[in-house]
């Protein structure tokens, strides 16, 4: 790992506890879900600082939530030009209301630059962002607000159903994915894969046809299969505890009030309203493929 900068100990406190959150977000239908996310929520809300109650967002541009994003268009999260639709989009426009704001700018920044911390002069990230221990040094990243496990994307007319199919198959792998250990390591395919700089260039390996399947954060794979069902289809998931999450330049004093926006955005049900609207088929009824690490 990179040397960078250590999580104090709320940080790293706020962290576990958002990754408590993030477990109940996979069960919140059920009523102990539900209400283990409420009581996580209060919890968080109390560690590290005073609450976000009362506190004034401090925008880049006044009146103007800026948003930076990796992938321009992403089918599901970011459409249209300018990207207004999607469910990333929504959100951020949600978010915008909670705060005060009187619009929302997208910026686009390279994958690679955001996930290193480099937000484009941004108020934050909203760019389909999973946390690692090693983003979380260069970033403050919310409460996720989507669970997000390993979905297998493949091309239509690829089939697996256990591991050893996966072992079979070509994959493309990103330089700058958080998922790319788990092909290499979980996988360990048969022939080695290609490898290509971000996200765009692994579809356009699938699409041409020189690969037969990517590993991607499923709700992005179900986004992307969603718009594009004669040519890609969802194969799996390989279960893990992973989300999405926004992400603030480290050290932001808009931290706190985004995380308690975000929440409030989970308990009335507007972020399960945006799933439903863009993802298409459900998590849950995506078959699951166990690996030695995950079974």
């Amino acid at each position: 790992m990179r040397a960078g900068r250590p999580l104090h100990p709320d940080r790293m406190m706020r962290r576990d506890l958002r990754t408590g959150i993030h477990t109940a977000i996979r069960n919140i239908r059920s009523p102990v879900g539900a209400v283990v996310v409420a009581c996580l929520a209060l919890l968080v809300a109390s560690c590290g600082g005073e609450p976000s109650a009362g506190r004034a967002f401090k925008p880049v541009k006044p009146g103007v939530l800026t948003v930076a994003t990796g992938f321009v268009p992403a089918p599901g999260f970011w459409e249209g030009s300018p990207p207004r639709a999607g469910l990333e989009a929504a959100l951020a426009n949600k978010l915008a209301r909670r705060l005060g704001l009187a619009r929302v700018d997208v910026v686009q920044v390279p994958f690679a630059r955001l996930a290193a911390g480099d937000l484009g002069g941004a108020d934050i990230a909203i760019s389909q962002l999973t946390p690692t221990g090693e983003r979380e040094r260069r970033l403050d990243f919310t409460t996720p607000y989507l669970a997000a496990p390993a979905g297998v994307l493949a091309r239509v007319g690829t089939a697996a159903s256990d591991v050893e199919g996966l072992r079979g198959l070509r994959w493309v792998v990103s330089r700058s994915s958080a998922l790319t250990p788990i092909v290499e390591r979980d996988i360990r395919p048969e022939r080695a894969p290609i490898t290509v700089a971000d996200r765009s260039g692994a579809l356009r390996a699938l699409r041409a046809g020189r690969a037969d399947a990517v590993m991607l954060d499923l709700p992005v794979a179900l986004a992307l299969a969603h718009s594009d069902p004669a040519r890609l289809h969802v194969l799996g998931q390989v279960p893990d505890d992973r989300g999405l999450a926004a992400a603030l330049p480290a050290g932001s004093p808009n931290h706190e009030i985004v995380d308690s926006a975000i929440r409030r955005l989970q308990a009335d049900g507007s972020i399960d309203k945006l799933v439903t609207r863009w993802l298409g088929e459900a998590e849950q009824d995506v078959p699951l493929i166990w690996t030695e690490e995950t079974s």
